[in-house]
């Protein structure tokens, strides 16, 4: 088991909080409750709250992206990768949930902010989308298009996250194919 420092504890400590208890909720006290240490001891490693706000966004979209690009530059065919980045983008969220729900609330509070902050992972699926309607793929404009992508996936993770939907056998395959054929 690898252990983790001070910093890295004080990170996943964070974004736990503050995926449950959103960030303006969350104090420096809370995390350091949770952590286990003082609060002093979380200002050795970031000067302020925003810094731990800051750097969870920063690195989980950075992380989420390199997911999706990878998806998106791969080998095959359009469809085959669009499919492809369907699936990278699911199993990024189901994987990492309270990273998701905090990239999430960052978007949502903290839009003027995100601007900020590059690559993202929106990117990658630009990237995606651009291709498929110069291929002539994707019959609809960019901006309805990655509405209907990212919106259609968020609300899948967030609707089996609260037990609406069932995570079930071929969830993924049903997604993807719906969203295919909504966008050509």
């Amino acid at each position: 088991m690898k252990r983790h420092g001070t910093k890295e504890r004080i990170l996943e400590a964070s974004l736990r909080l503050f995926s449950e208890k959103g960030i303006r909720e969350t104090t420096i006290k809370d995390i350091a409750k949770e952590v286990g240490i003082t609060e002093g001891a979380i200002y050795r490693h970031f000067a302020t709250k925003e810094d731990i706000v800051k750097e969870l966004f920063k690195s989980y979209s950075e992380k989420f992206y390199n997911k999706l690009t990878q998806a998106v530059r791969s080998k095959g065919s359009y469809t085959d990768r669009f499919l492809k980045t369907v699936e990278a983008f699911l199993s990024f969220c189901f994987e990492n949930p309270s990273a998701f729900k905090y990239l999430n609330l960052f978007h949502y509070l903290r839009a003027r902010n995100v601007k900020e902050f590059s690559p993202l992972p929106k990117d990658a699926v630009v990237e995606l989308l651009e291709e498929g309607i110069k291929e002539g793929f994707i019959k609809v404009r960019l901006e309805y298009a990655l509405a209907m992508f990212v919106g259609t996936l968020e609300r899948v993770f967030l609707l089996s996250e609260t037990g609406l939907l069932k995570p079930e056998e071929g969830l993924y395959e049903e997604i993807r194919l719906m969203l295919l054929k909504a966008l050509s």
